[in-house]
């Protein structure tokens, strides 16, 4: 499965947001303004584009649930 290129921030993108080109800067104010990220094998941060669009309220959070409805399989009586 490819990734689309506008998944992620890109790292200009990520500049703008943060006001910082150093992953170290970048990664605490992702922290401390509660934006979830994570490192690539290469060290560098990914920020999905949707939860940026989430956090600045462009667009609603989807919530995925965790575990599928077992209790729909069920046969009711």
């Amino acid at each position: 499965m490819g990734v689309s290129p506008q998944m992620f921030l890109t790292a200009d993108e990520l500049v703008e947001l943060t006001d910082s080109h150093r992953r170290q800067d970048q990664a605490k104010w992702l922290l401390e303004n509660r934006f979830a990220f994570f490192y690539s094998r290469l060290g560098n941060i990914k920020v999905l584009r949707a939860h940026v669009e989430v956090q600045f309220g462009l667009r609603e959070d989807v919530q995925t649930d965790p575990e599928p409805n077992w209790a729909a399989l069920k046969k009711t009586a």
